[in-house]
């Protein structure tokens, strides 16, 4: 029914209004899914269903029938395009960035100007594509850490998505242990109540959040209406790599725009690397690029909705922040979940090292259980020093350079750990989460491969394939490693721990997985 000039048509269509880049290898899954929304929508052919469509984005201002049928029918088109996949602190050297010097130079930023113009202080954060609300949230809950004082505050904190079902959960709050699975359990017990399987987010942090539905490439922004304007803070964080160049260019544009001056935006690892052209200054930390709007003189009211324009600013990097004493009690970091090994099966588990109760190497335990990460590499360096071929010492350094957002130097390690034990599980799996979180996901995708190859009984490396594929629009292998995966832990007893640090057993992903 859908030829290739017809696919070709219909992927120029959908990059046009939603600027995501359809793939050669997303061909076939395309046709399917028009295919399926054409006899749902009771259409005869591609044409009329393309004529559908189009009305929709040529006429994007027109209020009658016919163009709220393609509205509709693009919601529902898109929700079969878009996959939404999110989990709480997910990218934890970006969120320790912010919580650590980000968030606290702009809140002493804030303060002063209030302080000066005698008003109440402001802070507008603004989580672009948001899914079902996990980034927004976990935004909420660091800024709930870092201000004792927060209801002296005007707290604004926007979570837009495309996807209306996304949204829906999002407004809830209402999360299974899959959303965790990143996350120390302290922030469960925290801010959420348990509600048999599920996990409910406390009233005080969903109030903090507000969602509204919004198209990065076709909706115009700054706008007013939806408090997009004059924004401290964006994140937009594995989206840009679903784009083609035109939208990512055009996007990055309106970004610019909907930004304070000073205001910072933050993508995911590597996503901007070919997007040489836009106007931010780019800043390297440790953890994470951030990309800051500076330095630039505008005309007055160039868009509909920007706020006055302050003298331009010459940009410079971050001082270091304001000493803390600024709050009213030195904040408490959130509790991000340390990088544990895989699921808890001993008997895939590579062997311990027999050096394991050495004074070296139990202060390098020490040392990253308190979050002493510094400490802790250099406890393990000198275990090294004694014992080269000490796997756990190369995976400790990995797991606490990787906590302090320093991928590289942790997928060094990780690659050193394997050279000791090529077939070591651990180093595998952290190797598959570093690759992700730089945006490799075909690299990730290739390590996750050789860890059922190398533990065919592990469902959670089946699962995180699983998503992979779905990402990618190959359906039907996310399907199979799935039904392996639930097969798996079918043949688990209930109790057997996947994750040490979320206290997730296989009887709860088992019943997550099995649910509609």
């Amino acid at each position: 029914m859908f030829n290739a000039d017809w696919v070709q048509r219909f992927s120029s269509l959908i990059a046009r209004h939603t600027g995501l880049l359809i793939r050669p290898q997303d061909e076939r899954n395309l046709c399917k899914k028009l295919e399926q929304r054409l006899l749902k929508s009771g259409l005869s052919s591609p044409s009329q269903y393309y004529d559908l469509l189009r009305l929709g984005v040529d006429n994007p201002l027109t209020v009658d029938r016919q163009t709220n049928a393609s509205r509709r029918e693009w919601k529902a088109l898109i929700r079969r395009l878009v996959v939404t996949e999110s989990y709480f602190f997910r990218d934890r050297g970006q969120f320790e960035l912010l919580r650590s010097r980000l968030l606290p130079e702009i809140l002493v930023k804030k303060r002063n100007i209030a302080a000066q113009q005698g008003q109440r202080p402001q802070l507008k954060i603004w989580s672009a594509a948001c899914a079902s609300g996990e980034e927004p949230y976990s935004l909420a809950m660091v800024l709930w850490e870092l201000l004792s004082d927060r209801d002296s505050w005007d707290l604004q904190i926007m979570g837009t998505d495309i996807n209306d079902e996304s949204l829906a959960h999002a407004r809830r709050g209402d999360y299974s242990a899959w959303s965790f699975r990143q996350v120390d359990a302290s922030v469960q017990r925290q801010y959420f109540q348990r509600q048999g399987d599920r996990y409910l987010l406390n009233p005080e942090i969903r109030r903090l959040v507000s969602f509204k539905r919004l198209n990065l490439v076709s909706d115009p922004f700054p706008d007013v209406n939806l408090n997009l304007y004059d924004l401290d803070l964006i994140l937009c964080r594995n989206v840009f790599i679903y784009f083609n160049q035109r939208a990512i260019e055009q996007v990055l544009d309106k970004f610019y725009h909907s930004l304070g001056l000073g205001g910072y935006l933050i993508a995911a690892h590597a996503e901007l690397q070919s997007s040489s052209h836009h106007r931010f200054h780019s800043q390297l930390f440790p953890q994470s690029v951030v990309y800051q709007r500076c330095d630039r003189l505008e005309p007055q009211g160039r868009l509909a909705g920007r706020s006055p324009i302050a003298p331009p600013t010459r940009c410079q990097a971050p001082p270091p922040p304001t000493p803390l004493t600024v709050f009213a009690q030195p904040p408490s970091p959130v509790p991000l979940k340390r990088l544990a090994p895989p699921p808890v099966v001993p008997k895939f588990d590579p062997v311990p090292s027999l050096e394991t109760e050495k004074p070296h190497w139990q202060e390098a335990r020490h040392h990253f259980q308190a979050s002493a990460y510094r400490r802790a590499i250099h406890a393990a360096e000198r275990v090294l020093s004694q014992h080269p071929r000490h796997v756990e010492a190369y995976l400790l350094i990995a797991r606490a350079y990787a906590n302090l957002g320093e991928y590289q130097k942790a997928v060094y390690y990780c690659l050193q750990a394997l050279e000791v034990d090529s077939l070591a599980v651990a180093p595998h799996y952290l190797l598959a989460h570093l690759y992700e979180a730089q945006g490799n996901i075909d690299r990730a995708k290739q390590v996750l491969k050789k860890i059922v190859y190398l533990a065919p009984t592990m469902p959670l490396a089946y699962l995180e394939l699983a998503q992979i594929y779905r990402l990618e629009g190959d359906l039907r292998r996310a399907a199979h490693m799935e039904g392996s995966a639930v097969k798996l832990l079918r043949s688990l007893p209930p109790s057997t721990p996947m994750d040490v640090d979320t206290q997730l057993t296989a009887g709860d992903l088992l019943q997550q997985l099995n649910q509609p």
